[in-house]
């Protein structure tokens, strides 16, 4: 690091700070016109909004709806970014030669872009000229990005890196061709607390940004080996196609969803830190529960109730698509002997549309047939002693029948035919049903009557996380929320252990009806050190050799093994290690139980911990969690997949020892939470 260039760089940032600070003080200038109040509750919520994620959304959305013509939701956001820009304005910098003259430029990239008398002082990261600085390194001649005016070609003279803390350059690094940049990520990781999600802007790799960068009008599937960073890439996507494609599709009608509401939380997270405030994200039973309330079913979704998984799959799948062909079938066939009456017959010219369902294809005849009655009933009373009166008359008198008809089509669908293929296939027709029969039952809804009552219900684009959970009739169900298909589905097929999910990506080509699906994979994990992936790998090589996550040989401790002679010495020896952890570890740790006699004795541990209340959290899956970094987070190995911790204590379980590929599996998952540390207790 040459000094010199430390000081240039140093009166640069000053610089660039000044004008951010400008601009900062003048939007909050404006925004003071909210009164002090307001903007206080703003800027308390803000300050937390990593624990308080929801009320801070929840009021932005109140107060904005007050001054709607104020936009305040742009503005703020806007001050959102520059209050994360004075602390880290920028984080690389990239030069430029024009091949076609000597002109030089010099882009500064950050997380957002800053413009000052309408000329670019900071470069957002998502924008097309700065994929160069993660796809090469200089010197390179002959680099290419993309315009909407075109392929454009250009040297890469220089990619320097800052570290660039709280406004203050530490230091600075050229990435030139012989810099291992493996020791870069290395150190980025080694300062993440785990038990929050943190953005990667600095470090995305380039088969990470093939999948941020992918057309969001594909569909597309990545199999992410276990830290490979799939769930931060599935946000920065959502990022960057905000930016990029802001016509097409908008945070508001775009949603993130998981399994649980463990993770859901978990990843919302990530969202303020990127400039998201308006995105949904929910699991699929939230979805399914809103469509029954929304549509006014007679059935309620209880997750207490006993599920049957084997009503999820393929097989069961097949029956309720032939069951709605049968119920489409009739409703064709109705229509036609409606038509085909004598009296009816000059009304005949109608489209059955395959797009729509049985209901919604009967409300759009209805709907072309009400616009001619009431042409034909105004004409009538505009001339009702004309020579066409009658006529007019007649045509009003035979609508009106037919459009009656067609509503007792409608009624019947809605009223008798759906309950009665529900009845059929075991479904109750009201009260208290398990989720596996409310998704059947709102697939059937879905494809018989449609989203009648709101029609904005569908989504523009959707992200699933941890997609191997998904069973064949999830994904059929959640399709038919999402317009066009435009979803990016994240998982790992390592980590599959839910007896009803899909067994191989190649099964979402059937469920969603398309080839069009662009594949990716991602095989290096980012998250732990060396010998806590050797240890991953133990587990899983005796019964699988497929996907097993690569190294980045982050340096670290051996993970610790400790057997006991009974269950109450082993929790005796974990409840002195954890006291002591709280106290000097300065990361979030992870305890995962595989057994529920485990999980009630660790939660009476951790309750009388002698550590602040607030940092002790207990993981339901049923439940919105407020996620905080130096926390002490009690779960289920069930529940802790997606998730990370500095440290993690695997509770009355020896990983090495597994009779099965779905034991070891879960295994997998419990270890490969941990980030820097492992310690494995169990009895012998």
């Amino acid at each position: 690091m040459n000094e010199e260039t430390l000081n240039q760089e140093k009166q640069h940032l000053n610089k660039v700070l000044g004008l951010v600070k400008e601009s900062k003080q003048a939007l909050e200038e404006s925004l003071n016109s909210l009164g002090s109040e307001t903007v206080g509750k703003l800027e308390s919520l803000r300050d937390s909004s990593e624990n308080n994620s929801l009320d801070f959304f929840m009021f932005l959305e109140q107060i904005n709806e007050k001054y709607e013509s104020f936009n305040l939701k742009d503005r703020y956001a806007r001050l959102e970014e520059m209050a994360s820009t004075l602390k880290e304005p920028y984080f690389a910098r990239i030069d430029l030669g024009n091949a076609e003259s000597d002109e030089e430029a010099k882009l500064y990239i950050g997380k957002f872009g800053f413009t000052h008398d309408k000329k670019p002082v900071i470069t957002d990261w998502r924008s097309k000229i700065a994929s160069i600085y993660y796809r090469y390194r200089y010197p390179q001649k002959n680099v290419v990005y993309t315009t909407p005016e075109g392929e454009k070609v250009r040297d890469l003279i220089l990619k320097r890196t800052f570290d660039i803390v709280d406004g203050k350059l530490n230091k600075y690094f050229n990435n030139d061709i012989q810099l291992d940049e493996s020791e870069i990520i290395a150190e980025k990781i080694e300062s993440r607390t785990g038990g929050i999600l943190e953005d990667i802007v600095e470090t995305i790799q380039e088969s990470q940004l093939d999948i941020i960068e992918a057309d969001p009008r594909t569909p597309c599937v990545v199999q992410g080996c276990v830290g490979s960073g799939k769930s931060t890439v599935a946000i920065h996507k959502l990022s960057h196609i905000f930016f990029n494609f802001p016509k097409l599709i908008t945070p508001e009608r775009s949603i993130l969803v998981a399994k649980s509401q463990i993770l859901v939380s978990y990843l919302s997270t990530l969202f303020p830190k990127l400039g998201i405030f308006d995105i949904k994200y929910k699991t699929l039973s939230d979805l399914v529960y809103n469509l029954m309330f929304r549509e006014e079913m007679p059935v309620i979704m209880d997750l207490e109730m006993p599920t049957d998984p084997s009503n999820m799959g393929f097989e069961f799948l097949s029956i309720l698509q032939e069951q709605v062909a049968e119920v489409s079938k009739k409703t064709k066939e109705q229509l036609k002997s409606l038509f085909e009456k004598e009296e009816f017959s000059s009304f005949g010219g109608y489209k059955y549309e395959v797009d729509l369902t049985p209901y919604e294809n009967i409300a759009s005849i209805k709907e072309d047939l009400q616009e001619e009655l009431e042409t034909s009933v105004t004409r009538l009373k505009e001339n009702p002693k004309s020579t066409r009166a009658w006529l007019y008359k007649m045509n009003s008198d035979i609508l009106g029948k037919i459009i009656t008809q067609l509503g007792k089509i409608q009624n019947d669908l809605k009223n008798k035919d759906l309950p009665l293929v529900a009845k059929a296939l075991g479904i109750p027709k009201k009260g208290n049903i398990s989720y596996s029969e409310s998704l059947a039952y709102a697939f059937l809804h879905i494809n018989i009557i449609g989203f009648n009552k709101d029609k904005t219900l569908k989504y523009q684009y959707c992200v699933v996380d941890e997609g191997q959970d998904f069973s064949p009739l999830e994904y059929a169900v959640l399709n038919s929320f999402i317009l066009h298909k435009r979803l990016c589905i994240l998982g790992d097929l390592n980590q599959g252990f839910v007896t009803s999910a899909i067994s191989s990506w190649d099964d979402l080509e059937k469920i969603l009806g398309t080839s069009n699906i662009k594949h990716f994979t991602l095989d290096t994990n980012y998250r732990s050190t060396a010998p806590i992936i050797n240890l991953a790998n133990k587990i899983l090589s005796p019964f699988t050799d497929k996907y097993l996550p690569k190294s980045i040989n982050r340096k670290g401790e051996e993970p610790s093994f400790t057997a006991h002679n009974s269950s109450n010495e082993m929790f005796a020896k974990i409840k002195i290690d954890l006291q002591q952890d709280a106290q000097e570890f300065k990361k979030s740790i992870g305890i995962i139980t595989y057994d529920q006699n485990s999980f009630n004795t660790m939660q009476e541990i951790l309750n009388k911990l002698d550590i602040e209340e607030e940092r002790k959290m207990i993981l339901d899956s049923d439940k919105r969690i407020d996620y905080k970094p130096r926390a002490i987070y009690l779960t289920k190995f069930e529940n802790c997949k997606g998730l990370e911790f500095g440290k993690v204590y695997i509770v009355n379980k020896n990983p090495l020892e597994n009779n099965s590929y779905e034991e070891a599996k879960k295994s997998f998952v419990g270890v490969t939470r941990a980030m820097d540390k492992i310690s494995i207790y169990y009895v012998k």
